[in-house]
């Protein structure tokens, strides 16, 4: 039996940086056809955003996913989600909602999406916008994305990366595997004051 498997974490988006989701995963189970998602970023102490809690993903049951995340606009997943309904691929929903962004500043966002094309084939795509938040990047394989920003560095992405590929189980394992690998103290910058990684 095809399930969804969603494993994400509810992210809070920090006031004074109006980022959302330092790092986050979207892959794909080849075999299972499992789609899943993860994602945690820091909370500082100071307070939270008044709207409180925000999931960043979009998961598609046998299809595939979506993150959005760096200054998170909702109007922004709601044109995501909308392009995957149409069943566009990866790369082709992050081209529209970067062509079409609500408030005209795709340079601020942060993409990574994942879907089964023709076939079943796999395909990733990721987007990062030259003014999101230093250290920013992103990394995508044949099934997965993997994406961060206001980062300790490049480190914490190939790590999660290298946790991702080289763990045995499923999808959720794997998924929660690449949370680990950023688990490293200030791995989200903001958070290297507290001494935890998010």
């Amino acid at each position: 039996m095809k399930k969804l498997l969603l494993l994400s974490s509810l992210l809070i988006l920090s006031v004074a940086a109006f980022a959302q989701d330092t790092f986050s995963i979207v892959a794909l189970d080849t075999i299972t056809r499992e789609v899943g998602s993860a994602g945690a970023s820091c909370v500082p102490k100071s307070g939270f955003y008044p709207k409180g809690a925000y999931l960043i993903s979009d998961v598609f049951p046998n299809r595939g996913a979506i993150n959005s995340q760096a200054a998170y606009v909702t109007g922004n997943q709601q044109t995501a989600r909308a392009q995957m309904n149409a069943n566009k691929s990866a790369q082709e929903i992050i081209d529209y909602v970067t062509a079409n962004d609500v408030n005209g500043t795709p340079e601020v966002r942060q993409y990574g999406a994942v879907d089964f094309g023709p076939g079943s084939t796999p395909r990733s795509a990721s987007y990062t916008g030259t003014d999101c938040m230093d250290y920013k990047n992103h990394i995508t394989g044949r099934y997965y994305s993997i994406q961060g920003n206001i980062l300790l560095g490049q480190s914490v992405l190939d790590s999660m990366e290298a946790r991702f590929l080289n763990t045995q189980g499923t999808l959720a394992d794997k998924l929660m595997a690449a949370l680990q690998g950023a688990k490293k103290e200030g791995a989200d910058s903001r958070c290297a004051p507290y001494h935890t990684s998010s």
